[in-house]
């Protein structure tokens, strides 16, 4: 997991000295608080989970009571719900929400969608996305009963006054506030102290526990702070869900026509795939028609056809019984050439045997054609049928090797 990397962000100037820590994900206890100017710290950012502290002096803390039990639809209505309480046009306001209170009603928190902008400036400029947005009061242990949470700074004093309500004011107007808040008088302030911080509060008419120890104010925040009781201002518009959205809407269409156009040519392939399936599928059973023709013994075509008849033209060009079907072709094609007239109409290969269909224009091209085998040649001649018509002479020949 990623270290997180935690900037209490007072102010947006890249020269402001700036309060932050990077922390391992297994801290409870120990977060190193150290300063530098903000522009240096963005330079540490890179690979770590951004966890940024705002002013909660910029935000208000409000509730509301909506039926809606999805968090989508609460954030949706949210604005109009509070537009009464609201001085300023909600259509320049962002809200955020928290989780559901038992009691039904939605902590919301409400700030300028120019104070955002402000705050998220330094890191979209530099291509950094917080992860969390969180107003600093909110880091504070939340309030039980009349025990409230303080941290007491040099130029203000921070208030958790409730589960998700808080404020923030100076060190002279925290009495004011407090009346306000508390006009019975009946809170506790647990007041945390750093270091560095000498506050007077002797003055104060509520009951006061000062909780001193920590080195600084964001050592304090970081010790209480929890998820869970928090608001992540980065929702809707602000959240990296929507911003992905806002990326992605103008490619809509031209992701759905390269979709649609992935689809055809998938399909135009597979078309031309069956069409070459078939194809070889046409030739396959022709060369087996031909294969049979030429070897009408051979009733029985192995799965390995290619093989099949590679052994058979191996018997050929071998010879089981002298010279094969190479010989009797080269006999044939002497013959026909000492025996002018006499065309070769079809040949077949069988039993070792060669046999020849063949046509001319009279009975008298075959008496040329046995004065020609009278001699000695590689093959005999056996006249299976001679017959002769008004379309001329049809003659079956057999050729056997001789031994």
């Amino acid at each position: 997991m990623r270290n997180t990397l935690y900037i209490r962000l007072r102010a947006t100037d890249l020269g402001t000295d700036t309060a932050y820590c990077i922390a391992s994900p297994q801290a409870v206890a120990s977060f190193p608080v150290q300063h530098a100017p903000l522009e240096t710290i963005l330079l540490k950012a890179s690979g770590h989970r951004l966890v940024v502290l705002v002013p909660a002096a910029d935000v208000r803390m409000a509730t509301v009571d909506l039926p809606a039990r999805q968090a989508a639809k609460v954030l949706q209505a949210a604005p109009y719900a509070l537009e009464d309480q609201l001085a300023d046009d909600v259509d320049t306001l962002h809200f955020a929400i928290g989780p559901r209170q038992k009691d039904g009603r939605w902590p919301v928190a409400v700030v300028s969608r120019a104070r955002m902008n402000e705050w998220l400036r330094p890191f979209t400029e530099r291509g950094l996305a917080p992860d969390v947005l969180l107003p600093d009061a909110l880091c504070l242990p939340p309030a039980e009963g009349p025990r409230w949470s303080a941290l007491a700074e040099r130029d203000q004093v921070l208030v958790r006054n409730g589960a998700f309500s808080a404020f923030a004011c100076s060190p002279e107007d925290l009495e004011l506030m407090l009346q306000l808040a508390d006009s019975d008088k009946k809170a506790t302030l647990r007041i945390t102290v750093p270091r560095d911080v000498s506050p007077d509060f002797t003055r104060l008419a509520w009951p006061v526990e000062l909780l001193p120890g920590f080195i600084s104010p964001l050592e304090a925040l970081l010790q209480s702070q929890r998820p869970e009781t928090g608001i992540n201002l980065l929702q809707g518009r602000y959240s990296q869900r929507e911003d992905l959205q806002r990326l992605w809407q103008p490619w809509k269409i031209t992701a759905a026509l390269l979709a649609i156009w992935i689809g055809f040519a998938a399909i135009l392939h597979g078309v031309a795939a069956w069409q070459l399936r078939k194809q070889v599928q046409q030739q396959e059973d022709a060369n087996i028609q031909r294969y049979q023709q030429l070897f009408p013994s051979e009733a029985r075509i192995l799965s390995d056809f290619a093989g099949q008849v590679e052994a058979q033209f191996a018997v050929l060009k071998g010879g089981k019984t002298g010279g094969g079907l190479l010989p009797l072709m080269q006999v044939l094609a002497d013959a026909l050439t000492a025996a002018p007239g006499l065309t070769l109409q079809a040949v077949q290969y069988r039993e070792g045997a060669l046999y020849a269909s063949l046509s001319g224009s009279d009975l008298r091209q075959l008496e040329t054609l046995k004065a020609w085998f009278a001699s000695p040649r590689a093959a005999s001649l056996e006249v299976q049928s001679a017959n002769s018509g008004s379309e001329g002479a049809q003659i079956r020949i057999k050729l056997s090797p001789d031994a």
